[in-house]
């Protein structure tokens, strides 16, 4: 006899709690690799409970490289990336509390080595590989503090001297500086307002002289790309003199290689293919390829369907490539471990369906007959689910088609050991419309204990791709040009429609919420009361989490990377449709929103302000809708969850909301 019960949907009990998600889940926010000794990986994991520091951990020994306080974390573009770096027994890393540089060595005392000027943030290194105390950062200036005067460049940073000297500006932005073998040359990418750095960018090399102190350029030169219209990304040296890249020229991200010998770029690939080869750069360093084989072969991830695949490409000449067997659904931050002509190995973080992801290593022998695929091995798992795997449910990816145009999503059913489903046999679960966030993003097929947390209480969960969604090519991103508000909001209404509607229906439409963070907060109050909304009273129940509701003021007030981010998604700037973006913001018919509305804020938010949350929050109590919105503010968290106490305070909250207003 099963000892399996029934209870109406939504009312299950479960044994994953807040403790459970915090407790059993290791953010990895970067992994990478001394290239001077290959036995040294390292990682940086983000501990909540440690008042959310960013720790650099050996991830062979398991062993915290740094101290407390001192958290491996930058501010450069608010979302950071790329802060720290290994090199000749040595690490480099950023620290968040007073963006110094510091150097330290493993068993030793951290040293700060970049001048005591808390208004500078650094991040993505590039040691010289002769003058080993010189790096190449990007320097972000925070003098006069404003998102419009805020001044970004590459410097040199000397570690000796503790000083800093200018190497490249006069672009908005700069990324991923890397030297080639002999230090003779270097590469980086750089772009300009208002692009983002997946709508249009470029990619220079120059030639390198080094001086006692500094480093000078010469003969700087175009490779790739073209602003507004060309995507150019991911600079490394397979060796001294060729270059490798991706661009989307094609309408989705390829490999190139470039030969600073002839200055020729060529594609790798003898057409192109309907793969993204990297996803968008919303943090930096989040390489989506290592070279390996000798300097002749690169190993990249691409989006297939909405998770990754790996190939192997050729790089020295044109061919096509060889798609390898790849168990994750989702992997980043792809370095090289160890590379010969016949094995070759790699590191990169990595998320699966089924399983916890982690630090995983990765690698090739050429040499084993029988044995062409990769192997892998997990280093450091992010979390255990041992005895819990019955909570686990399977993603279930679905292109739903509507008006000639495929929409993207992935549904969760209902599932918990203890329970064979509801009381009422004829009961359809309720439905979680979750928006990510970006809007250029995607929401990956990965294990995600927030999800658990309520697919395990007997709701069904749906993950939204909507059109500007990215990892489906620059068609599906270009969808949301213009249209922020309108594309992305339809999408979330059709989406659980479409699934209601179904002659056996997964869902019970008439019970939906919808919830999102950022710009997926942004869809999810918009999605409740614009005039251009299909119907604001569909969703029964909604959470935004640090939401934007102004469009005007956030063009005014929003951190430099994005500062221009709404020109086109709007279809202009603030000053030339200024309507547009009144009609797009929800704060301005706030006393549309009739639907239980639950909005919680970080204190310190700089991307999106609280005055986002508290503006439209005071709009909908003064139009009397007192008791349908509730509004929570965290201090000491920015944009995002980090501390142990929001992340359970947080799923909490919105648990109750959804008991109270959904069920």
């Amino acid at each position: 006899m099963s000892d399996q019960q029934t209870a109406p949907y939504g009312r299950w009990a479960s044994d994953i709690t807040p403790e459970f998600l915090v407790q059993s889940n290791i953010p990895f926010v970067d992994v990478f690799v001394d290239p001077l000794r290959s036995n040294l990986i390292y990682h940086i994991e983000r501990r909540a409970a440690d008042n959310g520091r960013y720790v650099i951990v050996n991830t062979t020994t398991d062993v915290d490289v740094i101290p407390s306080p001192l958290s491996a974390r930058t501010g450069v573009q608010e979302y950071g990336g790329a802060a720290a770096i290994a090199y000749g027994g040595v690490i480099y890393f950023s620290n968040f509390a007073d963006n110094r540089v510091y150097k330290i060595v493993e068993g030793g005392t951290a040293e700060p080595v970049s001048p005591d000027n808390p208004s500078y943030r650094y991040a993505d290194f590039a040691v010289h590989p002769e003058k080993q105390h010189l790096l190449v950062s990007i320097l972000e200036d925070h003098t006069v503090d404003t998102p419009q005067t805020i001044i970004t460049t590459l410097c040199v940073i000397n570690t000796t001297r503790k000083a800093v000297f200018p190497l490249v500006s006069g672009a908005d932005f700069y990324s991923s500086p890397v030297f080639n073998s002999s230090g003779t040359k270097i590469a980086w990418q750089e772009w300009y307002h208002p692009d983002m750095p997946w709508e249009g960018s470029l990619i220079y090399v120059a030639d390198v002289i080094t001086q006692p102190d500094t480093i000078l350029l010469l003969n700087k030169r175009k490779v790739a790309g073209q602003m507004l219209k060309i995507s150019v990304s991911y600079p490394s040296f397979a060796n001294d003199t060729t270059l490798v890249f991706t661009s989307d020229e094609s309408g989705y991200q390829n490999p190139f290689v470039y030969d600073t010998v002839t200055n020729v770029a060529r594609p790798v690939l003898p057409s192109p293919i309907e793969r993204d080869f990297g996803s968008p750069a919303w943090t930096l360093g989040d390489y989506p390829y290592a070279i390996i084989g000798d300097g002749n072969t690169a190993a990249f991830v691409a989006f297939a369907d909405g998770r990754t695949v790996l190939y192997t490409v050729n790089l020295t000449q044109v061919s096509r490539p060889d798609l390898r067997i790849f168990p994750f659904t989702i992997a980043g931050h792809v370095r090289l471990l160890y590379s010969s002509l016949h094995v070759s190995s790699l590191v990169f973080t990595a998320g699966s369906s089924e399983t916890p992801g982690g630090i995983i290593r990765c690698d090739f022998d050429n040499q084993i007959v029988g044995r062409p695929d990769p192997q892998y091995t997990v280093l450091k798992a992010s979390g255990s689910f041992t005895g819990y795997e019955g909570y686990i449910p399977h993603p279930e990816p679905i292109t739903l088609p509507r008006d000639g145009k495929s929409l993207h999503v992935i549904y969760y059913a209902p599932k918990n050991p203890k329970y064979s489903g509801p009381t009422d046999p004829n009961e359809k679960p309720p439905c979680i419309v979750n928006v990510h966030g970006g809007p250029t993003s995607m929401e990956p097929q990965v294990l995600n204990l927030f999800k658990i947390y309520f697919t395990s209480r007997g709701y069904s969960w749906l993950d939204v791709n909507y059109g500007g969604s990215s990892g489906y090519g620059r068609e599906y991103i270009g969808r949301l040009a213009s249209n922020w508000g309108i594309v992305d909001v339809r999408d979330c209404y059709d989406a659980p429609r479409l699934l209601a509607a179904e002659a056996n229906p997964r869902i019970d439409g008439s019970r939906v919420a919808i919830r999102g963070g950022s710009a997926g907060g942004y869809t999810t109050l918009a999605s409740l009361c614009l005039e251009s909304t299909p119907n604001t009273k569909y969703f029964k129940a909604a959470t935004s989490l640090y939401g934007i509701s102004d469009l005007l003021s956030l063009a005014r007030d929003t951190h430099k990377f994005e500062l221009k981010y709404m020109i086109k998604l709007l279809g202009g700037s603030v000053d030339d449709i200024p309507r547009v973006y009144k009609d797009r913001s929800p704060l301005y018919y706030a006393k549309n929103i009739t639907v239980p509305l639950l909005v919680l804020q970080g204190a310190e938010d700089r991307v999106v302000p609280p005055e986002q949350a508290e503006k439209i929050v005071s709009e909908i109590q003064q139009s009397g809708g007192q008791d349908r919105v509730k509004y929570k503010k965290f201090p000491g968290e920015g944009h995002g969850w980090r501390l142990e106490t929001t992340i359970k305070e947080a799923v909490q909250l919105e648990r109750e909301w959804y008991e109270t207003k959904l069920l």
